[in-house]
């Protein structure tokens, strides 16, 4: 009986070894960049009330306030940050995996991790109108990102985690605003083995997972945020990847949103991940 506990015991402790030292590049992230002296400059910073601890995206709507949106509950938060103040609370939809949200106009689109986006129109008034739109992505390929490409007159989701029989790239899918259909092919490719990732010691579909998508108002660059090993990849108007940021995770615990004010100020929002959710207005040299 002594044998058999003493085998239990061993047995755990090199099962939690193997967790350890194999699980590593599974969630954590080697990268030569992080050596290298921080190339950001974080010029605010506002803590969210706690109802928004899970914040997943944010999108900018003028007069110094933002759309907010979290991963469990149907509501869309204004924030306001002169006033570091919730101003208001719309319900949209029951409760879901929310990811990320985009203003045009007068309407917030919505994108569910399985793909699904939610249209509310007016949606700062009393009387908001939702519709849903499903598609042929599923909750497998986990989106967290969607970008309003106004010049196109189109929605961009990018894949966070798997395209279904390709892990070489992730594609990012166009769903048109006039059509309310989402294309089968993808508009764009994010190659994993792009050499600007190479220094991610990681499974190759792991090298960049977004977890928001934007265009710069001024030059149309994407910018794409990775908030599991934080990171931030600029890729031209054609999706070439340009230039990327290591990310402090003292200063990104966990990046889930990214908007532009309409003169370019930057603003990128983190989940509490044991602490307190924040935004943060950053600037990048």
């Amino acid at each position: 009986m002594v044998n058999k506990i003493a085998t239990l015991i061993v047995v755990g402790v090199l099962s939690l070894a193997g967790i350890i030292l194999f699980g590593y590049n599974e969630f954590v992230t080697i990268d030569k960049l992080q050596d290298k002296p921080v190339e950001y400059e974080i010029v605010t910073k506002w803590q969210l009330p706690e109802v928004l601890d899970e914040v997943s995206g944010i999108d900018w709507i003028g007069a110094n306030k933002l759309a907010c949106i979290q991963d469990e509950d149907g509501f869309i938060f204004i924030f306001n940050l002169e006033t570091s103040r919730l101003e208001q609370k719309i319900k949209f939809a029951g409760p879901g995996d929310y990811e990320d949200i985009r203003i045009v106009e007068n309407t917030a689109y919505i994108l569910r991790s399985d793909g699904e986006i939610f249209e509310v129109r007016d949606y700062l008034s009393n009387n908001p109108k939702t519709k849903s739109y499903s598609n042929f992505l599923t909750e497998d390929q986990n989106l967290e990102s969607l970008a309003w490409d106004k010049s196109n007159e189109r929605l961009l989701l990018a894949i966070k985690d798997k395209e279904p029989k390709d892990d070489t790239y992730k594609g990012i899918y166009q769903f048109s605003l006039n059509s309310k259909e989402l294309q089968k092919k993808p508009g764009y490719r994010l190659y994993m083995g792009d050499s600007l990732l190479k220094d991610r010691k990681t499974k190759l579909h792991k090298k960049l997972e977004p977890s928001a998508l934007a265009i710069h108002p001024g030059n149309n660059s994407f910018y794409i945020l990775d908030g599991r090993a934080p990171q931030l990849v600029i890729a031209d108007s054609d999706m070439k990847l340009k230039k990327r940021y290591a990310l402090r995770e003292d200063d990104f615990a966990q990046a889930e949103g990214l908007t532009f004010s309409k003169n370019g100020r930057i603003f990128i929002s983190n989940e509490g991940k044991g602490g307190k959710a924040n935004i943060l207005e950053v600037i990048f040299k």
